[in-house]
């Protein structure tokens, strides 16, 4: 081993000693300043030491805060330089692929983007580069690292996050050194040669991939690069670029010419895309809808007003007539009356005279059809769901009064009738004082859950707290208190609809899955069964909100693959072979099978043994056994049903979930010949159906029958269609039929599939098109005829079948054949009586919104820094398999030059569509930065609040989770908060706040001792509690002699001599 080597031993061990023992910042320093003082080295082997342990044997997904926090500090002792970091990074990288795109072993890059960001931080704190050799030295580090990301980005979208948000932090330093360097008055009129010609190198490529991904800040290096004149001149780029610059001319040349006809801001274009964020689990975010109602309104705020309200009951009046299912029309009736006023209440103010937002909202319900809305008046002679929803008007209206929108008194007047109700009593709610009233009474948070569904307009502060006591509760684990948010909410599975117009499941659910995999860390003392009654309320929620969504692990922010979430969804119905479980499991199974048939019970010895986790990762293969031994006569009928029967108990009844599952799966193996049903039928009959439950356990049983009932109705019908004759199989039938509930998924139903594709003349694109000419129809309608006419059936789920089944690429060339229809199909009438055909633009609109609405199956490239922050998380969302509309379109726009030679209409159309629906889906900067914002406050709440026993414990087991900014999105300047001291006391380590320079001394003097004791240090640290100061911290330099430090040659602090 070389001496470099062996110093970079050294100086791994000590990093790794600190990490572990969790120093905080002065303990750091003083043991650091003893280090140094014998093996005095180099920035960068610092860096790349403490980064790029040679012990990591892969790329690290999760990012250390203290490992932050050290290379904070030796940033600011000046031991290491942002070169040497730059440095670091750069030679890493290059050692395992030649760029960022070589391999997608890349995808935990989170480490470089969390160290990026603090150089960002150190170079805007101290201005950096202050002289030209600085400027110089720095820019050459600077541009080695660019060199990584020099080939372009082909398909932006299917790189990983970590690897995006490096991309745009790179942009972010570059752009900030630049800054430094004109303020500092190194770039002037005249920039130094060195620094030009350094930048020339890399500049240029790089801006045009990360124009691909971080628009904002491409465009800012751009002004920068040409401000100071750091791009190659015009000659040397063109024969840089050759060919390939050249052959991209003509058809840039072409986009260019492709002029855009006249902005037509159809009704049935805001229709269709309100339509599309409801049409499975809502996708109501508010700067989602701002950003694209801004760009499609272009500041004309009075109009823009007037048709969200129409459009809002235009939505409402469709599910009406389609005869959609009641919970259907109840979250399409919530989002009218509790989220419509809180996207008017952020345009109230841009609406100015003489126009007021009252005219607007007159203007709106003169749009309205009053079959479907009628007043008090005429609702007494409606019956049905007509009837019910008579109060949707009035509903709205004390809404935008009790957010004061307009003045409660015009009520009557915009009605035309008298109102039949008040505002609430209780008045406007406001989330800071719903918090303080559920602080001081937990109480209040069930009774605001009961409010969920109120028609008043205060459901988006309930969510608000309701979110925010979530994500405490579980910062503090306050699992008692969760328990009863989560039953509550168990219960009332419709009221999860209302909560997600105004968050996303991530933002609770995540929090909720990370206490759930850490549950065995809390080291509860109490009696077992709370524990898994706890346990299993939070757990079963989890599961009811997974179900009633189809949301994926990705979703839910599930963390490695060997958490327990992770571990249960992947397996939760499938039973382990007994020849492969260990001999932990193998001996939980023996106790669970004895306490549940033998005369003993389940005991609290039993439950203490066997953590929740275990138990129902266990439950498939305990049915399997127990099946097992019935039908080889070691257990009777009777005696397993009874066994069974403990299940239905409160705190173990989530288990039927997998337990069903299994179920589920087992009558799918069944053949013609199956002894196994006289056992299988009779025992699931006595879960499905049980004699008796309390009335609390016959809701959660409702409840949990309502997650598998779908497949395990599937596999009964199997059975059924196997042996007719058998009886006993519609009894389940017929029980399982009134379990169902309805969920909300943007999937189409057997009916609406057979429906569509048994159109004439095309099957499923037969209905599109259809589709499309009855909206443009009704839209040509509403200024010539009838503005009041009833919208045009329309579900989004046709156009995503149609999308899944056929193709994107299929379904958007039936929506450009709409498009340049000559319109024989559709007749309309002009002002005059005569017939027309339909104008391009119009059907333009329509198109665009059809093709621009965000659907749930993506929701990372919709919320991509909600998403993508989680870092907990390595379960990303996968790469999109199939092309969906926008990216479809993406590719027609690349080969619109070459159609043009042969048919440029379809190919002009094609441009101007694409230019609109990039326009469409464009996210503004200050919108990401409030969604990022308020993921950076989920973030600190958790990591302030968090356990630091539990953060140490993960951070010694190299499982260390979603603390601090992990991806680069978060608060990494936070991570001085995690304050070692009070990590050590709650480990049982005593304070090492008061270590003082005299104590370095006979800390010295004490390592031989420490390097004595350190034989075991590597087996358990529990007992340190009762360890003098001198000693603990000795015990530091002890374990890392222990651990072949002296054996590398390290230094003997007993020489150190201070």
């Amino acid at each position: 081993m070389t001496a470099k080597d062996e110093r970079s031993q050294k100086w791994e061990n000590f990093f790794s000693m600190c990490l572990r023992k969790r120093l905080g910042r002065d303990e750091f320093i003083k043991l650091f300043k003893a280090m140094n003082a014998k093996e005095k080295s180099r920035g960068q082997l610092l860096m790349t030491a403490l980064l790029y342990p040679e012990v990591e044997n892969s790329p690290v997904t999760f990012v250390d805060p203290r490992m932050l926090q050290y290379v904070e500090i030796l940033l600011d002792q000046g031991q290491v330089s942002l070169e040497d970091c730059l440095d670091s990074m750069f030679v890493s990288f290059k050692s395992h692929h030649e760029s960022v795109h070589g391999n997608a072993s890349l995808v935990g890059r989170s480490k470089e983007a969390a160290i990026v960001q603090v150089l960002i931080d150190e170079i805007v704190e101290k201005a950096q580069p202050k002289s030209k050799i600085g400027a110089i030295s720095q820019s050459q580090s600077l541009i080695a690292w660019l060199s990584i990301f020099k080939d372009p980005v082909e398909d932006a979208h299917l790189l990983t996050q970590p690897l995006l948000n490096l991309y745009s932090l790179t942009g972010q330093l570059t752009s900030s050194i630049i800054s430094n360097m004109s303020l500092n008055g190194i770039l002037d009129a005249k920039v130094p040669k060195e620094i030009k010609d350094l930048f020339r190198s890399s500049l240029p490529s790089f801006i045009t991939s990360l124009s691909q991904i971080d628009i904002q800040t491409a465009n800012n290096l751009d002004y920068q690069q040409k401000q100071f004149g750091l791009q190659e001149p015009a000659s040397v780029t063109l024969e840089m670029d050759g060919v390939l610059e050249q052959a991209d001319l003509p058809s840039l040349a072409f986009q260019d010419s492709v002029l855009d006809g006249p902005t037509v801001n159809t009704r049935a274009g805001l229709y269709v895309y309100l339509n599309a964020l409801l049409a499975g689990r809502p996708i109501c975010d508010d700067a989602l809808m701002i950003d694209f109602l801004n760009t499609r309104y272009n500041g004309d705020i009075a109009n823009l007003t007037t048709d969200l309200i129409t459009a809002s009951f235009d939505v409402l009046a469709n599910a009406i007539n389609r005869t959609e299912a009641a919970a259907s029309i109840t979250i399409l009736r919530s989002f009218l009356v509790n989220k419509i006023p809180t996207i008017l209440t952020y345009y109230s103010t841009m609406i100015f005279g003489p126009m007021s937002l009252e005219v607007c909202i007159t203007q709106a319900l003169n749009h309205i059809g009053p079959a479907a809305f009628p007043s008090f008046t005429q609702q007494f002679d409606l019956l049905g769901t007509s009837g019910m929803l008579s109060e949707a008007r009035q509903d709205f209206l004390f809404a935008c009064a009790l957010h004061q929108l307009i003045p409660e008194a015009s009520i009557e007047g915009l009605l035309g009738d008298v109102p039949m109700q008040s505002l609430p009593e209780s008045g406007r709610y406001i989330k800071s004082d719903l918090v303080a009233q559920c602080r001081a009474n937990m109480g209040r948070l069930e009774d605001l859950i009961g409010e969920l569904e109120n028609m008043d307009g205060n459901a988006g502060e309930i969510v608000g707290t309701l979110v925010e006591f979530i994500q405490s509760l579980c910062a503090t684990k306050d699992t008692i208190s969760l328990k009863t948010i989560c039953n509550s909410l168990s219960k009332k599975v419709q009221s999860l609809d209302v909560i997600m117009l105004f968050t996303q499941p991530i933002i609770f659910l995540q929090p909720l899955c990370q206490l759930l995999d850490h549950w065995q860390d809390q080291d509860d003392q109490g009696e077992p069964q709370p524990i898994y009654d706890e346990f299993g309320s939070i757990f079963l929620f989890v599961l009811i909100v997974r179900h009633h969504f189809n949301l994926k692990e990705y979703d839910l922010s599930i963390g490695s693959t060997g958490s327990f979430m992770a571990k249960y969804l992947r397996n939760c119905n499938t039973s382990k072979n007994i020849a492969d479980a260990n001999e932990k499991e193998k001996a939980m199974l023996g106790s669970w099978i004895t306490g549940l048939f033998d005369t003993e019970g389940i005991s609290d010895e039993l439950m203490s043994s066997c953590s929740p986790s275990d138990f129902h990762l266990l439950v498939p293969t305990l049915f399997d056994q127990s099946l097992k031994a019935c039908q080889l006569g070691k257990l009777g009928l009777d005696t397993l049903k009874g066994g069974f029967e403990y299940l239905l108990e409160p705190f173990l009844l989530p288990s039927l979930i997998s337990g069903l599952g299994w179920f589920t799966l087992r009558l799918w193996e069944t053949d013609i010949v199956a002894p196994q049903l006289e056992y299988l039928l009779p025992v699931l009959q006595s879960l499905i159906k049980p004699p008796s439950l309390s009335s609390d356990s016959s809701t959660l049983h409702e409840a949990i029958l309502s997650v598998i009932t779908k497949p395990l109705q599937r596999s009964l019908i199997y059975v059924q269609n196997l042996h007719p004759r058998r009886a006993d199989t519609d009894p389940l039938l017929e029980t399982l039929k009134k379990k169902v509930q309805p969920t909300r998924t943007d999937s189409a139903s057997h009916a609406e599939l057979e429906s569509w594709s048994t159109t004439s003349n095309g099957g499923i694109l037969a209905s599109i098109r259809h589709t499309v000419q009855s909206l443009t129809l009704w839209s040509t309608s509403m200024g010539n005829l009838d503005a009041t006419a009833s919208p045009s059936s329309y579900t989004h789920r046709l156009v995503i079948a149609g999308s899944r089944v056929l193709g994107a690429k299929t379904v958007l060339n039936t929506l450009l054949d709409e498009i340049l229809s000559d319109g024989n199909t559709i007749t309309t009438l002009d002002p005059e009586g005569a017939l027309s055909s339909p104008s391009q633009d119009l059907v333009l609109d329509i198109v665009t919104c059809l093709i621009a609405a965000p659907t749930a199956a993506d929701p990372s490239s919709i919320f991509p820094l909600l998403y993508h922050s989680t870092a907990s998380s390595t379960t990303a969302p996968p790469k999109q398999h199939q092309l969906s509309l926008p990216s479809a379109l993406d590719l027609l726009s690349t080969e619109a030059y070459a159609l043009s030679k042969s048919n440029l209409p379809r190919a002009e159309t094609i441009i101007r569509l694409h230019r609109r629906v990039s326009a469409a889906t464009v996210r503004s900067a200050a919108n990401e930065a409030d969604m990022a914002a308020a993921d950076v406050n989920m973030n600190v709440a958790i990591a302030e609040n968090a356990d630091m026993h539990m953060l140490d414990a993960a951070a010694a087991a190299g499982t260390l989770g979603n603390v601090g900014n992990l991806d680069g999105t978060g608060p990494l300047d936070d991570v001085s908060n995690i304050d070692a001291t009070s990590a050590l006391n709650s480990a049982g380590l005593p304070d090492l706040s008061d270590l003082g320079a005299g104590d370095v001394g006979s800390l010295m003097s004490g390592i031989e001792a420490g390097a004595s004791h350190s034989g075991n240090a590597g087996s358990g640290t529990g007992d340190q509690g009762g360890l003098e100061l001198d000693n603990v911290v000795a015990e530091v330099m002890g374990e890392m002699e222990s651990e072949d430090f002296l054996n590398s040659g390290v230094v003997d602090f007993d020489d150190l001599g201070l």
